[in-house]
């Protein structure tokens, strides 16, 4: 069955209940056909050709129906948040060649306000509410099924030229049957839609929530950046699961508020994105001592997630670093030349018209599709899947090959260090010269004397886990780390503020 029907199945059960919440506003599943139906419309009066149709709005109703719509018409299409940069919305654009461009937001130039963008064939997506709509005007005859491409997420390329990954409707069907079954089955369940449209965890939200007659509670982009906003939002907002990045979490659990006892119906937290850490794992569970907490694990050009593991008091006592837990069904990982080898129903078509990336990230293994992660790991006897690192993280320092997110995960397990970055420093030859290390710590120094004694006594406990050799060479302290549009911890900015570069 196609995604869609399942859907729709799910939305004629009970048509008024709550498909979407924003701020100040609810949508029901009623209303989401039927600003579907009529962007569906609007999309065909165009008579554009079959090629990908570009999404470019926010976190809301408006932006959600159109990337439906665009399902509905066998087309596949590319989320683009409006807050994206207007020169990577243009690389977007010259790399994926929509037919095209369904506008959403009510603000053509809300893109930093950088100035107009070129989008060549586009419109102004509306819901007209006062339409008349009935059931069996839904026509998903040439929506999205198979093989066929359900959407493209762009990422960022090496080269600083954007790859979209092409994510089959299967690919997606396998993961949203995942999702609700191996998870935490809550009735009339409420999802968190924190992440991004064009942000691949937000499938982790939008399928699962939608083809079981859930609601999506969106957070939008003034909620996430304004502190005061965002609690105001989720203080007077029934959440049962949340999915974000780790760093978002952190960013919440400052917040007092942020308690099993003020949110009573969150019952489960799912997270992917970044390396959930031991430390934001254990101030998690204690503060909801009755949810589920999963950490889980894929890259984008795996369709979200490929394992989970429920987090534990009694497993984090055990690891020094949260495991990704065990393959999906469909899915199995293989350990080649210390690669983490995905294989199986959730790998993607490959790069959207670029074969030369697609060639060298993609292949077949054993007449199944595989990807390279270029994450390092282990699987242990029981299926357990362990990460140790991004395998371009790994640099050579003195001689000995040091793995930087090892480092991090050592400076993390102590007491007093709330957040670790271990930055290579280069020289105009490319060798690494220095380590530096960036924390955010508990303690605070009133003089550079203070900072220099408790710098001396990381040193000492560092040294208790790691080679001398591992120890950074200097220690910067910020009071906080910038993070992505994506809610991960931003390396690049960071890097820039440290290094200059």
């Amino acid at each position: 069955m196609k995604l869609l029907e399942v859907i729709l199945k799910q939305a004629k059960k009970e048509p008024e209940r709550i498909a979407l919440s924003e701020r100040g506003r609810a949508y029901t599943y009623r209303d989401l056909f039927a600003a579907m139906g009529q962007i569906k419309n609007q999309i065909d009066a165009e008579k554009s050709s079959d090629r990908p149709i570009l999404v470019y709005g926010e976190n809301d109703f408006l932006t959600l129906a159109s990337m439906l719509a665009v399902s509905a018409t066998g087309r596949a299409y590319i989320p683009v948040d409006a807050h994206t940069p207007k020169e990577r919305t243009e690389l977007i654009l010259q790399a994926s060649k929509p037919s095209l461009v369904i506008i959403s937001t009510r603000d053509q130039e809300i893109n930093n306000g950088e100035g107009t963008i070129e989008f060549g064939p586009h419109f102004q997506a509306h819901f007209d509410e006062a339409q008349p709509f009935a059931w069996e005007s839904v026509d998903l005859s040439q929506a999205v099924t198979g093989q066929e491409t359900h959407y493209i997420i762009y990422t960022s390329g090496t080269t600083g030229v954007p790859k979209g990954v092409a994510v089959s409707h299967d690919n997606l069907l396998s993961f949203t049957q995942w999702m609700n079954q191996d998870f935490e089955h809550i009735e009339a369940n409420q999802f968190l839609e924190q992440a991004l449209y064009s942000f691949d965890l937000s499938i982790f939200s939008i399928y699962p929530s939608l083809t079981t007659g859930g609601t999506l509670v969106t957070l939008s982009k003034d909620e996430t950046n304004n502190f005061k906003h965002l609690f105001e939002r989720l203080n007077s907002t029934e959440i049962n699961t949340w999915i974000s990045t780790p760093s978002f979490v952190d960013i919440c659990l400052l917040d007092p508020s942020f308690t099993q006892a003020k949110h009573p119906a969150l019952t489960q937290f799912i997270f992917c994105g970044e390396e959930l850490t031991v430390k934001t794992a254990q101030k998690l569970l204690a503060q909801f001592p009755n949810a589920a907490v999963y950490n889980t694990y894929g890259p984008t050009e795996a369709t979200g997630a490929v394992t989970q593991i429920r987090v534990t008091s009694e497993l984090l006592e055990k690891v020094s670093r949260v495991p990704l837990g065990y393959a999906k069904p469909g899915v199995h990982v293989e350990i080649i030349d210390q690669e983490l080898i995905i294989i199986g129903d959730s790998v993607a078509k490959g790069y959207f018209e670029n074969p030369e990336k697609t060639q060298a990230a993609f292949f077949e293994y054993h007449n199944e599709p595989a990807y390279h992660s270029g994450d390092a790991g282990s699987v242990d006897e029981d299926g357990l899947l362990h990460y140790q690192g991004r395998l371009d993280f790994q640099v050579k320092f003195n001689g000995f090959r040091i793995e930087l997110q090892d480092i991090e995960a050592h400076l993390l397990g102590i007491d007093t260090v709330e957040k670790a970055i271990v930055l290579p420093k280069l020289n105009e030859n490319h060798k690494v010269t220095a380590l530096i290390a960036v924390l955010q710590s508990t303690e605070r120094f009133p003089d550079k004397k203070a900072e220099r004694a408790y710098t001396k006594g990381l040193k000492k406990e560092l040294l208790k886990t790691v080679m001398d050799y591992m120890i950074p060479t200097q220690f910067v302290y910020q009071s906080d780390f910038p993070l992505t549009n994506n809610g991960k911890i931003d390396r690049k900015r960071l890097t820039t503020e440290i290094l200059g570069g």
